[in-house]
């Protein structure tokens, strides 16, 4: 069995890495600290499994899940991440990933989550099922950044964290137009007229600090 562990934190990687290995001491174990680096790695080798944390660097995952699907269609992602975003699940699940845990779970439950994804199911754990189930029942768009796409979450979240357009451009490899595109739709899904708006809003409701 192989795994491959995605995370931009050193230690925390090293720290996940020794439970997997504690846990599956049969398994080869590769590591990567950047999305750029989880493609390359797909692209040469196969994995029986995929921690992916949702946010590397300035980074958002979500928009290689679907490429690492394309790749390798069996293997299950697993999206390990700081963010509880009921957004951020269901664009995850939607992107592909076959389950979505938060780092404050559990050892016990990170490993049931593992057997669960390599045995072919999907998991989430009971506390973000129940959100989950909460926030569909609204109509799935409690917020209003919650009704943004993957790419126009990013752009957003880049925005709110100081970025100018030129730097979203070259961190995300898109031309300066496209990201000013982005930026006017998110503004108008959102119903802000502007950066310092939109920074405020992001402020308010605990997605930058």
């Amino acid at each position: 069995m192989r795994i491959l562990l995605a995370d931009d934190h050193t230690m925390f990687r090293s720290g996940l890495r020794h439970i997997l290995e504690q846990e599956f001491p049969q398994a080869g174990i590769d590591e990567a600290a950047a999305c750029s680096e989880v493609l390359e790695k797909i692209h040469k080798s196969d994995f029986d499994l995929v921690i992916l944390d949702i946010a590397m660097g300035a980074l958002n995952s979500l928009n290689i899940v679907p490429d690492i699907k394309r790749r390798h269609p069996n293997t299950p992602v697993l999206m390990l991440s700081m963010y509880s975003d009921k957004q951020f699940i269901v664009q995850s699940l939607r992107a592909g990933a076959s389950g979505y845990l938060t780092k404050e779970h559990t050892t016990e439950e990170l490993i049931h989550c593992i057997r669960a994804l390599l045995a072919g199911r999907r998991y989430i754990s009971e506390s973000i099922a129940e959100n989950l189930a909460d926030y569909l029942a609204v109509g799935g768009s409690e917020f209003p950044h919650e009704a943004l796409s993957g790419r126009e979450s990013e752009v957003f979240m880049l925005i709110a964290s100081g970025r100018s357009v030129s730097e979203i451009a070259a961190l995300l490899s898109l031309s300066i137009k496209t990201v000013s595109t982005y930026r006017t739709r998110i503004l108008e899904k959102m119903g802000l007229r502007s950066n310092a708006e939109l920074m405020r809003y992001a402020l308010q409701h605990g997605l930058v600090k």
